[in-house]
């Protein structure tokens, strides 16, 4: 049963470049939702990547107090990273079908009123917000405990931003979210916990006015 997850002292860099992560540390346990805010290019995408793509970083990880290699790890984490990685010539429904999720996953899927209407189409003719919020579904499903999401807003209609942060929060028991974007209007309000990543070091945000105080937005 997951309970929680560490990183300590996690340092990456690429090839001979100065660090982009510098001694990152965050503790997170079952059921939180939270956000990693920071500007482009700070590394929120390089600290998700660093975990689940490449192995080139040091530091550690600890599922339930318990030290976890990455390549355990990354059994235990849902990534939805930036870039679409639906197959583009196929339809939805058998994009939706490749993935390792119940019969009953897919269908509740494929059933969403969104999604529905859409079927049959090619994954190339969809709309960006359309795209995005396919991608979050498959991911969502995915039974593993650990949900990287890294832009999961991006493109989509505000309508359909409110049904991700249901589907969230429905979904937070026995899972961790851990998130990256740059709508504060909707993370304020469905994230437990706030981080700020800043020149290339993790700073927890204890009061949302902290997140004015370090230039990252005029109000919030």
């Amino acid at each position: 049963m997951f309970e929680s997850f560490k990183i300590e002292n996690l340092s990456f860099k690429y090839s001979c470049n100065s660090p982009i992560l510098q001694n990152i540390f965050l503790s997170a346990k079952e059921s939180e939702i939270i956000e990693i805010l920071g500007r482009n290019g700070t590394g929120k995408s390089t600290l998700f990547n660093a975990l689940t793509i490449s192995s080139d970083f040091t530091g550690s990880t600890f599922l339930n107090d318990i030290y976890i290699p990455q390549k355990k790890l990354i059994k235990q984490i849902s990534y939805l990273p930036q870039n679409s990685f639906l197959p583009k010539e196929t339809t939805v429904k058998s994009a939706v079908k490749m993935f390792p999720l119940s019969k009953d996953k897919k269908n509740e899927i494929l059933q969403d009123n969104r999604i529905s209407s859409i079927s049959n189409q090619k994954i190339a003719s969809l709309s960006g917000g359309e795209k995005r919020y396919l991608e979050f579904l498959v991911i969502n499903n995915c039974p593993k405990p650990i949900k990287f999401l890294d832009e999961p807003f991006s493109e989509v209609e505000p309508i359909f931003e409110q049904k991700i942060c249901e589907q969230i929060t429905s979904n937070k028991k026995g899972n961790l979210y851990i998130i990256t974007d740059h709508k504060l209007s909707v993370m304020k309000d469905l994230c437990t916990r706030f981080y700020l990543l800043i020149n290339g070091s993790l700073i927890e945000i204890t009061d949302k006015n902290e997140i004015v105080k370090y230039g990252y937005a005029y109000d919030i």
